[in-house]
């Protein structure tokens, strides 16, 4: 009997360790859950300006004809032509030119007393986008692009080639200014920053278009005197928010 009353002594005694185990862990975890739900976001941001070292334009041949193959012929002579200058005096390489556009479209005249549509020719385009690694010779590019019969030069914008080393300035300045943020709010709320639980960042590099020629005023010419082309500086902004967990 008495045996009995030990063991079941024994027992009591074992669930209730259990029980008070299970109720310390309970507790603990309650707190650090309570701890984690305590958070706190504060955002920074970090602008460095560079200095380009790359220039992009569009260059585009349009020629009409009733006749197809001499729209096409008269395309591709001119655009060949121009694609000469590019590799030869202009510098490009062969990779730096990309064909970005070939299309042919007929075009119709309608007549008003009988309502028929008659073919009136046919207008072939083709388009090619230039990245320029010596930015002295942009302005020439686009003069003598346009005397050799380009119909339309522009979307010219300055970017740089290897921009990470300028993401990471920026966002080196953005995670400090959030950091300096954050000492602040720990003086002025009175709570301490316990660790970081969340990061984001969203960086954007500046892609400044500043030269354009529509299509119908250029005439193929030997006259036009290159552009004086300022280039100045592109701006990198970092935005990045850290989110602490706080007591």
């Amino acid at each position: 009997m008495k045996i009995l009353e030990n063991k079941f002594f024994n027992f009591l005694l074992f669930v209730l360790i259990i029980v008070v185990i299970g109720y310390f862990i309970a507790s603990i975890d309650e707190k650090s859950r309570a701890s984690e739900d305590k958070t706190i976001t504060v955002s920074g941001i970090g602008e460095v300006y560079a200095s380009p070292d790359v220039g992009l334009i569009n260059i585009s041949v349009v020629t009409e004809n009733i006749d197809l193959a001499k729209a096409t012929d008269d395309n591709s002579k001119t655009m060949n032509g121009i694609t000469s200058f590019l590799k030869g005096e202009g510098g490009i390489d062969q990779k730096d030119i990309k064909t970005t556009g070939y299309n042919i479209n007929p075009r119709y005249e309608y007549e008003m007393r009988t309502g028929k549509r008659n073919l009136a020719g046919y207008e072939v385009s083709q388009s090619v986008n230039i990245k320029i690694r010596d930015l002295t010779k942009v302005g020439k590019i686009i003069s003598e692009s346009t005397a050799l019969g380009a119909t339309d030069v522009g979307s010219l914008s300055f970017t740089i080639d290897d921009d990470e080393q300028v993401k990471q300035e920026a966002r080196d300045l953005a995670i400090k200014d959030a950091k300096d943020k954050a000492q602040k709010l720990e003086k002025s709320l009175g709570i301490k920053m316990v660790r970081i639980v969340n990061f984001s960042e969203g960086t954007y590099p500046a892609y400044d278009s500043y030269y354009g020629m529509g299509g119908a005023e250029i005439k193929a010419t030997s006259s036009i005197t290159p552009p004086t082309i300022q280039t100045g500086q592109n701006k990198i902004t970092s935005n990045v928010s850290i989110t602490y967990s706080i007591r």
